[in-house]
């Protein structure tokens, strides 16, 4: 029997409709992933970022799949869903995950910083300030040594 939420392998961000049609008591949401195994997932080990649909808006987030890669290995093997493409997470660890979700959901909809496309110009500042520290340390280094003089008879 599943229960909690169905995640798009991270948390259970994605609702799924479980295979058996059985709900549980916590609003329908059921607590399995997809496996992640090449003959299940085209993209398996192809890219990476977990791109995930978070919130009533369905706002793309990109996370990095080093963050999210111990999930795969929490799953319970002797229970899958849906044809064998997914399995059931362990309650504890998926409550834990929501948890997380739902934080980060939260400081991204209270933060002052939400839709402000700033990392651009943080680059932009960047790379200009490292191209004057180089001329800077070049003409210091380069610039410094005289140029060397030698003797020519003046005829």
């Amino acid at each position: 029997q599943a229960r909690g939420l169905a995640p798009a392998h991270l948390s259970g961000l994605l609702r799924i409709a479980p295979a058996s049609g059985v709900r549980s008591p916590r609003s329908g949401m059921i607590n399995f992933i997809p496996k992640m195994h090449p003959s299940v997932s085209l993209l398996y080990g192809k890219r990476p970022l977990q791109r995930i649909a978070i919130g009533s808006k369905k706002q793309q987030l990109e996370i990095p799949l080093n963050v999210v890669a111990d999930i795969p290995q929490k799953v319970d093997s002797s229970v899958s869903y849906v044809g064998n493409k997914y399995n059931a997470l362990p309650w504890k660890d998926f409550v834990e995950i929501k948890l997380d979700a739902r934080n980060l959901i939260e400081a991204d909809v209270k933060s002052a910083l939400t839709d402000l496309d700033w990392f651009g110009k943080v680059h932009a500042l960047y790379a200009g300030k490292q191209t004057e520290a180089e001329m800077d340390i070049a003409m210091k280094t380069i610039g410094a040594v005289k140029p060397v003089k030698y003797p020519v008879a003046k005829s």
